[in-house]
């Protein structure tokens, strides 16, 4: 190869990059602020993507209603925020939060390694975004302020914090005959504070930075059953990056998620166990039936993507053959 082919080449190897060479300004929630964990990831990740020839600008919020409105109105080109929040944009990846289907982080990172696939890339697309990452966010536990609350009969009547965005939360309070009450996540610490509801289904990251221990006080404690698996997901608008930008980034981050959910045990770690208070054994199989029978409602009415409840369960039932799913 002369000189001339040599520049000729990295000439077109330039102009190919310049294509997109628009910066994606990346709005990222992260309740710990600019130096968090999630904030770390999206730094990560910018310096990867902009190898791929993408240039992405992670800008922190504090306030996830604020993240979310700047990505709706296409002031940012991505959004980092919980499954919940980002269900609306793909129902696949926001059916990883199903009500009781992941029971630990075993199968949630197998869950997260599985998304890396190729043949699971026309689930996280669509014509409008496409989900280009995924971290643990952890598993989600019933927050009461009174730990005798150990069975579904003492749920009734109980006043329960839910996500305005999650109306299977909702379902479930009703279902057990509890009494839901709308939060956000940004305001659901000051309102469980305020005395506004008795119960909160939370990830243990919130345990330090919102000061759970002293809303809950000596009466108070944590639920070992966990609800749900939460996922901070990376959402990009369909715009000007590469066509196979999305399955890099998808394997990228199926292929950290690993080191992702040490962190995650980090977080968790930060809890004292004389803060968890055990389900019965009877109560947990009574959990499970009612969380199942709701799995199967809300796949019939379009609420959970079958696709995703279906890879769940198949990961599930290879750990756990004996779980209520699983028998024939």
């Amino acid at each position: 190869m002369n000189g001339y082919q040599s520049i000729l080449i990295g000439l077109m190897v330039t102009m190919s990059a310049s294509a997109y060479a628009a910066p994606i300004d990346l709005c990222v929630y992260d309740i710990m602020g600019a130096n968090g964990d999630t904030m770390a990831v999206a730094k990560d990740y910018a310096l990867v993507a902009k190898q791929w020839g993408v240039e992405i600008q992670a800008k922190v919020y504090l306030n996830l209603e604020a993240a979310q409105s700047d990505f709706e109105q296409k002031k940012c080109g991505g959004l980092v925020a919980d499954n919940f929040a980002t269900k609306k944009y793909n129902n696949f990846m926001g059916t990883v939060g199903a009500i009781g289907a992941i029971p630990n982080y075993s199968i949630a990172q197998k869950v997260l390694s599985a998304l890396g696939s190729p043949k699971l890339a026309a689930k996280l697309k669509n014509k409008d975004y496409e989900v280009v990452g995924y971290m643990p966010f952890g598993l989600a536990y019933f927050i009461s302020k009174d730990r005798s609350i150990d069975s579904l009969q003492k749920l009734n009547g109980k006043r329960l914090g839910v996500l305005a965005s999650d109306p299977s939360q909702r379902r479930m309070a009703q279902k057990v005959g509890m009494k839901p009450v709308l939060m956000t996540f940004d305001n659901a610490a000051s309102r469980f504070r305020a005395g506004e509801f008795d119960i909160v289904p939370a990830p243990l990251v919130v345990y330090q930075p919102f000061e759970v221990e002293k809303v809950l006080g000596s009466g108070g404690g944590i639920a070992n059953y966990p609800l749900a698996f939460m996922s901070m997901n990376f959402i990009l608008a369909k715009g000007d990056y590469p066509e196979n930008f999305g399955q890099k980034s998808r394997q990228w981050f199926s292929e950290k998620s690993g080191q992702y959910m040490k962190t995650v045990l980090r977080w968790d770690s930060t809890v004292p166990k004389r803060m968890i208070y055990e389900i019965p054994e009877i109560d947990r199989s009574g959990y499970d039936l009612l969380l199942s029978q709701m799995r199967k409602e809300f796949v019939d009415n379009k609420t959970y993507d079958p696709s995703m409840i279906v890879l769940i369960r198949h990961l599930r039932c290879a750990q756990d053959p004996a779980f209520i799913e699983c028998k024939k």
